[in-house]
């Protein structure tokens, strides 16, 4: 089963704008804070700061999908991690049913507050299916009370794609990934219970006892680990830090199935995230054309289709070569969306940023999966030839080294650090 990190705010802002796209902001908000770069482009008024994954691998595309997204959650793991409460339920056991369930439907009601800015209410419903994908249909609130036009998300990793189709202003698009991991690293943000006790089980985590909700017995898990990283806004690497992280999860004692999901989470620079989950419906029935996106007769796409390199060896080089053209210097960090933005003040456009994006993408996909990346841009440039531009582990034995000159080599451990011994102070 894959889930699409519906991560918010100027992934897809970003895409829409290096395609090219005649769409302003604040007319589409929401399809801009809901896909594919979050992590890199901050909110016009505020920074961003660095950025998640999950899975089990199964034999469907789907799940094959949702298989590395588990491994981002920086949290420890620790003996308690099957560890069963009073009353004989582990998260564990509740991954365990989770797992069983092929198609499944829930909502969630998330409010984003933001400095100096009107609190942003949504309602969005999600299916989703093993066999076939994901549908989100999401509606924000509006200050009357009344909602929004809605805006529909097909996460389709058959073809390892995207649709958007935004019916207030009748567009759409396509977005496609050349690589399937990239598409896997950008799932789990829309509260599926199956990621979210994941997350939980890789955090520290404690019982909360038994409790009623709807009539139902439940047994409550909860977290406050700031290294946690969910929800639908999925925002950790594009609001900064979490300063303040109170997750609760409400399981039926009877199925072990979730049956509520709360989440408050305070993010530095005066942002924060609530969300509830809930009405769960489990084993439902949905077909494959449940997930075959309707675009209706005269909704129109600035684009064919929008194409997402690998996130990679090769797309970290060129855009390392791509910003070192226009600069005359590598990146001062690649971390927090810096590359991206600083392209951007220095050609005045977005166009060609993709690259760059997937520079950044790549390093810190490097970091979350502890690959031991150094990279040294404030000091070594493109007249540096022999020395380490950048470096990550392949293996206990191996080390890649990107030099000063943009070519690669693989090395020992023990000539990595005679070759970091000479870097310029």
């Amino acid at each position: 089963m894959a889930r699409w990190n519906m991560r918010s705010a100027d992934d897809i802002r970003q895409l829409f704008k290096n395609a090219e796209l005649r769409i302003h902001p604040d007319a589409d908000e929401r399809m801009f804070e809901d896909v594919l770069q979050a992590q890199r482009h901050p909110m016009e008024d505020q920074p961003a700061t660095p950025d998640s994954t999950w899975r089990k691998i199964m034999r469907n595309p789907l799940t094959k999908l949702a298989a590395a997204a588990v491994v981002v959650i920086a949290c420890l793991i620790g003996i308690s991690l099957w560890r069963t409460t009073a009353s004989g339920i582990a998260l564990g056991d509740v991954l365990a049913k989770l797992e069983q369930v092929a198609t499944y439907t829930y909502q969630i009601h998330s409010t984003l507050t933001r400095q100096q800015k009107a609190a942003r209410n949504d309602v969005s419903t999600v299916l989703i299916s093993q066999d076939h994908g994901i549908k989100i249909t999401t509606r924000t609130i509006r200050p009357d009370g009344g909602e929004s036009p809605p805006e529909d998300v097909y996460v389709l990793p058959q073809n390892n794609s995207m649709v958007f189709i935004m019916h207030e202003q009748k567009m759409y698009v396509r977005v496609k990934f050349e690589d399937d991991t990239a598409l896997e690293q950008r799932e789990g943000g829309n509260n599926d219970p199956r990621i979210i006790v994941k997350q939980l089980l890789k955090c520290e985590h404690a019982s909360l006892g038994q409790s009623v909700i709807d009539g139902i017995m439940v047994e409550g898990f909860q977290t406050t680990d700031p290294n946690y990283d969910g929800g639908l806004w999925g925002i950790s690497d594009m609001m900064g830090k979490n300063e303040k992280v109170d997750v609760k999860l409400w399981v039926d004692v009877k199925t072990s199935l979730p049956v509520r999901l709360v989440e408050d989470i305070v993010k530095e620079h005066g942002v924060r995230v609530h969300e509830i989950s809930g009405n769960f419906n489990w084993h439902v029935v949905a077909s494959a054309d449940d997930f075959v996106p309707v675009i209706p007769e005269g909704y129109t796409s600035s684009i064919r289709e929008i194409v997402i390199p690998p996130f990679n060896e090769e797309t970290s080089v060129k855009g390392l070569r791509a910003f070192s053209d226009i600069a005359g210097t590598y990146p001062p960090t690649l971390m927090g969306g810096a590359p991206t933005r600083e392209y951007k003040l220095l050609t005045g456009k977005d166009k060609g940023s993709i690259t760059i994006f997937g520079l950044e993408k790549f390093y810190e996909d490097l970091v979350t999966n502890k690959k031991d990346p150094v990279y040294y841009g404030k000091t070594v440039t493109a007249k540096d030839a022999d020395k380490v531009l950048m470096r990550w582990k392949v293996s206990d034995n191996e080390y890649r080294v990107v030099f000063g000159d943009l070519h690669a080599e693989t090395v020992s451990p023990e000539k990595l650090a005679e070759l970091e011994k000479a870097l310029p102070k």
